[in-house]
């Protein structure tokens, strides 16, 4: 039985988010100027929820708007569903955008604006530098959501506005609210939506101290992550059982199986040996639009307490996954 924890708000975070309830402080400007050491912008709004930050980009976007067939978000396309915002998927391998296929897309549809998630289906990395040049070719607000790769400075560059969730179990962990960089301000949100769901100074004060972290977090979550993916692909030995994306930098592991049966059974008896408190799960099945439409059992990595995420942990879980798989 391997014992993991799973990802909670820091003792830390929670400690400053009590002293805030009573404190004058304008915890709002000190979550916009920590978001903006790592992540600059010229426009940031601290949200409730990453809800509330994708519904007001959604209702921001001109259309047709355009976002992936699998690997994205689901909650993106409600909230055009509910605004009546036209949007279009764009088939993908895997989630993976080809930049031909996409530039045709915007070309045949007239596309307008574009929502993508920064690593596909939690797994893998986009050629954000190259999906955001030919956006800008061809005049196309590209926005981009960061939730799992806030602290990654690299990606500042790679869109016009940048989404991000800080709840639970997110890199940023504050178990609510979100922000919106809008970066180059290429679209204007609507001023009631930003103060309807604006955030609290409890969230504020969370987000300014956790966000200082994130950098850190991140490069752990991606090594154990690779650490695992490497792992795995040396001791699967069969043609159904493969890591998506083994090579590519991301924050979980996706194994594909036989069937949708096959994985559930497959995420059963994985959980069956894993202790985690509060019947929290780091296993996940598909086909899941938020991650990829296929059969597969995902190893939901970014989901572990930081301090777990060690080598002897991973091996462990590697010979429980590889015990489940071969043990029929």
């Amino acid at each position: 039985m391997l014992k993991l924890e799973y990802k909670k708000i820091s003792d830390d975070t929670k400690k400053i988010m009590k002293e805030a309830v009573d404190s004058s402080q304008d915890f709002y400007v000190d979550a916009v100027e920590s978001i903006q050491e790592i992540h600059p912008s010229g426009q940031t709004h601290i949200m409730n929820s990453a809800n509330s930050c994708i519904f007001t980009v959604a209702e921001a976007l001109p259309e047709p708007i355009l976002t992936v067939d699998m690997g994205g978000w689901n909650g993106f396309k409600k909230s055009c569903d509910i605004l009546g915002k036209k949007y279009l998927e764009i088939p993908t391998d895997k989630g993976m955008i080809n930049l031909e296929v996409l530039n045709d897309y915007i070309e045949s549809y007239d596309i307008k604006s574009m929502y993508i998630t920064s690593l596909i289906a939690y797994t893998a990395t986009h050629p954000g530098d190259k999906i955001y040049d030919l956006c800008n070719l061809h005049d196309v607000v590209l926005i981009l959501d960061i939730s799992g790769t806030v602290g990654c400075e690299k990606i500042n560059t790679h869109c016009d506005v940048q989404i991000a969730s800080t709840g639970s179990p997110k890199i940023v962990n504050c178990e609510n609210g979100g922000f919106i960089n809008n970066i180059t301000k290429k679209i204007t949100f609507n001023n009631h939506l930003l103060k309807s769901f604006k955030a609290d100074k409890i969230t504020c004060a969370a987000i300014a101290h956790e966000i200082r972290k994130s950098p850190e977090i991140l490069k752990k979550t991606i090594e154990a992550n690779t650490y695992l993916k490497k792992n795995l692909s040396k001791k699967l030995m069969d043609d159904t059982h493969k890591i998506v994306y083994e090579n590519s930098a991301g924050i979980n592991t996706i194994i594909t199986t036989e069937s949708k049966k096959k994985a559930k059974d497959l995420a059963y008896r994985i959980k069956q040996e894993l202790k985690i408190a509060d019947n929290k799960s780091i296993i996940t099945t598909g086909p899941n639009y938020n991650r990829l439409k296929i059969p597969s059992v995902n190893i939901e990595v970014k989901n572990i307490d930081v301090d777990y995420l060690t080598e002897e942990n991973m091996d462990y879980l590697t010979e429980i996954i590889v015990e489940k798989i071969y043990d029929d």
